[in-house]
């Protein structure tokens, strides 16, 4: 998982006119039937966006950072839109005054999707938004984490066998958060995934034996030099927001215990 950001841009003017007047609708309906019949009804409207959400994570599942391995795209809605899913497995009311709201969105494989469903747990003694105090949502504090949130991503790290793990240091809560995300988004049941981490990790680190083994070289020569130009700059291209799992690789790049491949992570 990497930070998504919206930088600004949104959703062309026609389609932000088309959800409003849907979310009229939804706000013009008088039960729970007629909302969710709504929603289902008008369910492309999100679906349009699919490409739009792609940009923004340069092609790659806002949860897994992979391009294939994560199976379809499906545009999650952060906060359900029927119901939401309490830790305890109980249901309270879905945020269905959000069903089009595009800051709502996520891009994810099916795989995550499918798994994290209405669930959507808040922390004990949290503010709860509902519909008739919608003004809390900004105040709520979510279990899962959040790619569009500036520091969530960094709550999860990685291992050599691809594995997802809750970054080391965490505190309680914080590692409470990071637990039950990979757990929600599937982020390791599903074989695939870890396998092309795992990949990834091995080149990376492929990478950085053979930067060692030319900066280690002496005397240094052209053809020395040349190998570990070659080595740092496929590490940099790893690094590049537009591959797939860049998380992954600055993890290795930090698991090194070289300061030079430390200082490559950092400056990405």
């Amino acid at each position: 998982m990497r930070h998504i950001s919206y930088g600004g841009d949104e959703p062309s003017a026609a389609w932000l006119a088309k959800a409003q007047q849907v979310t009229e609708e939804l706000n013009a309906a008088t039960t729970k039937a007629q909302r969710d019949k709504i929603i289902d009804d008008n369910s492309k409207i999100w679906g349009e966006l699919k490409d739009w959400l792609r940009k923004l994570s340069n092609g790659k599942c806002w949860f897994s950072e992979a391009n294939d391995a994560y199976s379809h795209w499906h545009v999650e809605h952060f906060r359900p839109k029927k119901s939401a899913k309490n830790l305890d497995g109980t249901e309270r009311e879905g945020y269905w005054w959000l069903a089009f709201d595009w800051k709502n969105f996520r891009l994810c494989g099916s795989v995550g999707n499918t798994k994290k469903g209405t669930y959507f747990p808040l922390c004990p003694g949290s503010q709860v938004a509902t519909s008739s105090t919608r003004y809390l949502v900004q105040d709520e504090i979510c279990f899962l984490l959040d790619p569009t949130r500036e520091g969530d991503p960094e709550h999860l790290s990685y291992n050599e066998d691809g594995v997802a793990i809750p970054m080391p240091g965490l505190d309680d809560w914080p590692k409470e958060r990071a637990t039950k995300s990979i757990e929600r988004y599937n982020l390791n049941d599903y074989e695939p995934i870890r396998e092309a981490r795992q990949k990834r990790w091995n080149i990376c680190r492929e990478k950085i034996l053979q930067a060692r083994a030319a900066l280690a070289a002496k005397p240094p020569t052209v053809t020395t030099q040349e190998r570990q130009r070659a080595a740092f700059e496929a590490i940099q291209q790893m690094l590049d927001p537009a591959e797939p799992f860049t998380a992954v690789v600055r993890e290795c790049l930090n698991s090194s215990g070289f300061r030079w491949a430390q200082r490559i992570a950092a400056a990405k």
